[in-house]
């Protein structure tokens, strides 16, 4: 968990100053030499001019990719980078993203739907459950 803290802390620090990652996926964070978390590859970043701008560009990692990105009618802010935050829980809990499929389209639609479930061969608390749920 105190990855995830990591995490929330640069989000909170991205967010504030109006960039959303868009990208947020395991291969964009690192450690630095004191442990702690970083966030990189900032290539699909996105600078809002006011708060309330949405986006419209569909990008990101099929794994981790927002159902707001995937649908794309009404634009995609804050939200995505929080979506991905929630992946990034699962997968460092369960071993796996919580929507991976061999098809990407499956996967997508499995996100569309919010399609998941915890393993029965990996015990996790109730309150992790409902964190990543909420």
């Amino acid at each position: 968990m105190f990855y995830i803290y990591d995490l929330i802390v640069a989000l909170k620090y991205l967010h504030r100053r109006r960039v959303i990652h868009r990208d947020l996926k395991l291969g964009n964070l690192f450690l630095d030499a004191d442990v702690r978390l970083k966030v990189g590859d900032f290539g699909l970043a996105a600078q809002l001019e006011h708060d309330g701008e949405k986006k419209r560009t569909i990008c990101g990692t099929p794994n981790y990719i927002a159902p707001e990105i995937l649908e794309g009618k009404h634009g995609h802010s804050y939200e995505v980078d929080i979506w991905s935050l929630g992946v990034i829980l699962y997968t460092m809990t369960i071993g796996r993203p919580p929507f991976e499929t061999s098809d990407v389209k499956t996967t997508y639609r499995r996100i569309r739907y919010n399609q998941y479930s915890f393993p029965e061969s990996v015990r996790v608390s109730d309150q992790v459950k409902e964190l990543i749920s909420s």
